[in-house]
């Protein structure tokens, strides 16, 4: 019987006919107060209101007959005066089984298993409790009570999913459920927790804003404590809040397979035993083996159970997709998401970050780079005490102290075994769940055991192997594939000399299956060798599809080479693929100079097309898809400009970086300053019209990195280059030049230039001019012309407003939120909050944590001091992690006045001698008042540790390098919290 949703009688899984609807209400009635009795005058009047026939009573007898035959043997209407009761007995009653449900999962502790339970407690329902009638006075106390338990089984479910570490699912659910039921204050705070694991924290502050306004505006009311807590636990930027098993935005972009993975890992038990007590050993540990063999996930699940012994993370370093060696310390640096700090080699900089972390970096696929790998990892074992490396490679590093594990094929089962035998192998798992997932159906049967194991065998137990053969079944019985691998390894055994016989297994097998391919599956598949990592449709068909491969027909082709395991799908959405390194190794070998030259022309130019789509993209409402196009396209971005600087092709060399510059600055990810030196020195590049742009981009790379002559100097070269070209620089010329006049205290000639951009900016886009009259408006406020600077902030919202570009409109709301402070904090904090809501939909991390900083200043003048000092940890740690030395200082500023206003004379003093070192402690872009404040804390600080104490302090922070001052800064934090 069923009463959550409308009301129902099945039996056998068909459903019972009820009747009219009178029968109908009178079993919802009867239900409603199951096991108590109601009387006939009640039913009557249910059924009939006040308006009774004569027949009343007698109609009801009837009825109740017809309806005890309906709910059969099971249940009983029994009549006890003064009426009739209804007593469930063996009946199956949807509603009793969604509360049993419901209790029981409470029971549960693993969260997946919760939400499983809650799920099915929750599948029982079709509508709301007691359908049509729920609105009726006798349903009315049950159908609420059961529709409010249904909502809190919708919660319970929402915490075991979060508490399961999935979020960014649940963010669109979280949407509706606080659409649709607008003053649940629990739905909410869930909403909070997805979207701030999901990297979107100001939108997480937005939806906390808006609840409280909606109950403000309707009800008159505050929010509750707990909400209050979760906003201010989002604002501090607490890692609580991300849960046991959630790791940060970065780690999340290079994760970890989890030890739940999708695919079993089989046979490994002894290995990962061995690797994790390694790991408490060792700080190299290399897992060696022929290719194939499974190194990477081994290295990876390793990773991910030994993840609770490293405080700082584990994080991946993908390096099959990195074929120059001069490229392995940057593709290192993306992934630990550090950029080169100033006066500092970008492996200096990775040092120096390593230095005091406890983490573990897993470089994967080393084996064509160990000239470059093997000293970099010595290095780090010298300098950084806490960090293990886990690399994978087909030989050892070479590096003393390195403990090398070898990695071996599967365990294969041995010849006359029973069936029992044969399928504890894990070589045979393995080949028997892939050949399941090619062939529908397939399983280890006594008939074809024997075949099979003597298939594993054959193939050595190698995995990549087995997943090859395993894809043959879609055309050949296991019968035919083993004859044909005996042939097949029969010709070729000899054709191979020296080397690991297994790895000669695997080369056969994948030679194989290469000769199974079309002439056009075989060109396509050489062709895909030329990508650097992960690569979509469309660059398949551009950048493949040449005179001799028909355009229209790479699609299917490559589909082809998916079905035959040749080629990965690893995205399907997008959809996306990738080849794994030993095929991207044998279609490379494949390739003649000639049509590689080809290829890697096209690959260049697609690229390129790519890159400059993008740059246009990035001024308008589609910024975010853009953004993150960029990011998935990382390696091949870099694989072009290292092939046109290789082939000395200027142009595309310098237009790439040209179009990618404000990635490059949005995502603080300034290794595009490197590839534009590169460009900037190569021969005959100064006549190229991109020349000044590029110029310049060099000069903001100057900037960031705290080197202000050469910043100065290379910014009036790319001036007087797009005077020479007439070309202009785009804007960023001068405002490189007025950032780094202004952060030498030369406010008037900063602002000159500042005007001049804006002038500039006028030809250009409106996104380009909502960027220039941002940075007019902060430097006006920033001298005390808080009107000028508001007027100037209304006119880069209006350009913002015209282009839509998620940038644009940051920009603009930060400035307008900054020109605001003095006279409203209020609505300058909502101006700035919706800076921080922009900059994240659009993945701009730059602009975002700036007005982080102004909401955190803010809130310390507030009287907030604590909570803004935690604020700033995150901050600060970005612009370090960033290299973005001016960004880092004006932070550090800010936390300085803290530390005074808390008391914490010695440590304020210490940063005070940190800053006076960088140049930084008084030539910032603060608001007057502000700045003269701070400079009045100076002298505080003087009279209050005495001349002698306080020079102390400053000569300790001025000793100290960039590195230990975060570290220093970082920890005092982290003591005033505790």
């Amino acid at each position: 019987m069923r009463v959550l949703g409308a009301i129902e009688v099945r039996r056998d899984g068909t459903a019972v006919p009820i009747g009219g609807p009178k029968p109908r209400r009178l079993l919802a009635v009867l239900l409603a107060h199951a096991n108590s009795v109601v009387s006939s005058d009640r039913l009557c009047e249910e059924l009939w209101g006040e308006e009774q026939p004569a027949s009343a009573i007698d109609t009801l007898q009837s009825t109740i007959s017809r309806l005890r035959r309906v709910v059969g043997d099971g249940a009983q209407i029994v009549a006890r005066p003064p009426g009739y009761v209804f007593e469930p007995g063996t009946v199956w009653i949807d509603s009793r089984s969604f509360e049993a449900l419901l209790t029981e999962s409470r029971s549960i502790a693993d969260a997946s298993a919760r939400a499983q339970r809650v799920e099915e407690a929750l599948s029982l329902w079709r509508g709301p409790a007691f359908g049509e009638f729920a609105h009726h006075d006798w349903a009315r106390s049950e159908a609420v009570r059961l529709d409010e338990l249904k909502l809190v089984a919708t919660e319970e479910l929402i915490d075991a999913h979060l508490a399961d570490g999935s979020h960014g699912e649940l963010v669109g659910e979280l949407e509706g459920l606080v659409t649709e039921h607008p003053l649940r204050e629990r739905f909410w705070l869930q909403l909070a927790v997805a979207l701030y694991r999901s990297g979107r924290h100001a939108e997480s502050l937005r939806r906390l804003d808006a609840f409280r306004s909606l109950l403000r505006d309707q009800l008159g009311l505050d929010v509750s404590a707990a909400a209050r807590e979760m906003e201010s636990r989002i604002l501090a930027q607490d890692d609580t809040l991300f849960g046991p098993s959630a790791r940060s935005a970065t780690a999340s972009r290079n994760k970890l397979v989890s030890t739940e993975d999708a695919t079993r890992l089989l046979g490994r038990e002894r290995d990962l035993e061995a690797i994790e007590a390694l790991t408490l050993q060792s700080r190299l540990i290399t897992l060696v083996g022929p290719g194939g063999v499974g190194k990477t996930r081994l290295a990876l699940r390793a990773a991910a159970v030994t993840a609770t012994q490293f405080t700082d993370g584990s994080f991946v370093v993908h390096l099959a997709a990195v074929r120059d060696p001069d490229a392995t310390i940057a593709a290192v640096a993306a992934t630990l998401d550090v950029q080169q700090r100033q006066h500092l080699s970008m492996e200096d900089t990775i040092v120096e970050f390593l230095r005091e972390r406890r983490m573990m970096v897993v470089l994967d696929n080393c084996e064509h780079l160990l000239v470059r790998v093997a000293p970099f990892v010595d290095r780090v074992r010298s300098v950084c005490a806490q960090v293990v490396i886990l690399a994978t490679s087909r030989e050892p590093l070479g590096l003393a102290g390195e403990h090398v594990w070898p990695v071996e094929p599967l365990e294969v089962s041995p010849r006359e075994a029973d069936i029992d035998v044969i399928a504890a192998a894990p070589a045979v798992q393995l080949f028997v769940e892939r050949a399941a997932a090619a062939r529908s159906g397939f399983e280890l049967t006594e008939k074809n055991a024997a075949t099979v194991a003597e298939i594993c065998r054959r193939l050595d137990g190698l995995p990549l192997a087995l997943e090859l053969a395993a894809a043959r079944l879609r055309a050949l019985g296991p019968e035919a594939l083993v004859a044909r691998l005996d042939q097949r390894f029969q010709i070729l055994g000899s054709t191979h000399g020296g080397g690991d016989s297994r790895h000669r297994s695997l080369h056969d097998l994948v030679q194989w299956s290469l000769e199974l391919l079309t002439a056009d599956e075989q060109r396509l598949f050489y062709r895909l060798a030329v990508f650097a990592g992960g690569f979509d449709l469309d660059a398949v068909e551009q950048v493949c599809g040449l005179d001799d491969l028909a355009h229209d027909g790479v699609a299917s082709l490559l589909a082809n080479l998916v079905d035959k395991s040749m080629v990965q799908l690893i995205e399907p959405d997008g959809p996306r693929y990738q080849l794994l390194e030993t095929m991207r190794e044998l279609g490379a070998d494949r390739l003649d100079d000639e049509e590689r030259s080809a290829v890697q022309r096209s690959h260049a130019q697609w690229y390129l097309s790519v890159a400059e789509r993008a740059a246009l993209g990035l001024t308008g409402p589609d910024e975010a898809r853009w953004m993150i196009t960029l990011e998935h396209e990382t390696d091949n971005l870099r694989a072009a400009h290292n092939s046109a600087v290789r082939d000395r092709d200027i142009d595309t060399a310098l237009r790439l970086v040209a179009a990618l510059r404000e990635f490059s600055f949005r995502r603080i990810n300034y290794e595009i300053t490197a590839w534009a030196s590169t460009s900037f020195a190569m021969p005959d590049a100064e006549t190229h019209p991109r020349y000044p742009t590029v110029a310049a981009v060099v000069a903001y790379g100057q900037f960031v990195r705290g080197d202000l002559e050469s910043a100065l100097e290379i910014g009036q070269h790319a001036v007087a280059a797009g005077e020479r070209l007439g070309t202009g620089t785009s804007g960023l010329a001068e405002r490189t030049l007025g950032n780094a006049i202004f952060y030498k205290g030369d406010a008037a000639t900063a602002l000159r230039w500042m005007d001049r951009q804006t002038t500039s900016a006028r030809t250009g886009s409106k996104a380009r001019l909502a960027h220039a009259l941002y940075m007019q408006s902060v430097a006006h406020t920033s001298v005390g012309d808080t009107v000028r600077g508001a007027v100037l902030a209304g006119e880069a919202s209006a350009a913002a407003q015209t282009c839509r570009s998620p940038t644009a409109l940051a920009q603009a709301a930060y400035a307008l939120g900054v020109a605001m402070e003095p006279a409203d904090p209020e609505e300058a904090e909502q101006h700035l909050r919706r800076a921080v809501t922009e900059a994240a939909r659009a993945g701009n991390r730059w602009i975002e944590s700036f007005a982080l900083t102004e909401i955190y200043w803010l809130h310390a003048r507030a009287g907030d001091t604590r909570n803004a000092l935690l604020g700033y940890s995150s901050v600060i740690e970005t612009w370090y992690r960033g290299g973005d030395w001016a960004n880092q200082w004006l932070s550090l500023r800010h936390v300085f006045g803290l530390f005074v206003e808390l008391e914490v004379h010695r440590v304020a003093a210490t940063l005070h001698g940190a800053l006076s070192a960088a140049g930084a402690a008084y030539a910032l872009p603060f608001l007057p008042a502000d700045a003269e404040r701070l400079n009045q804390l100076v002298d505080e600080l003087r009279r209050t540790l005495g001349p002698a104490g306080f020079a102390a302090a400053v000569r300790h922070g001025a000793s100290m390098r960039d590195a230990e001052i975060i570290g220093f800064v970082l920890h005092e934090i982290g003591k005033l919290q505790e």
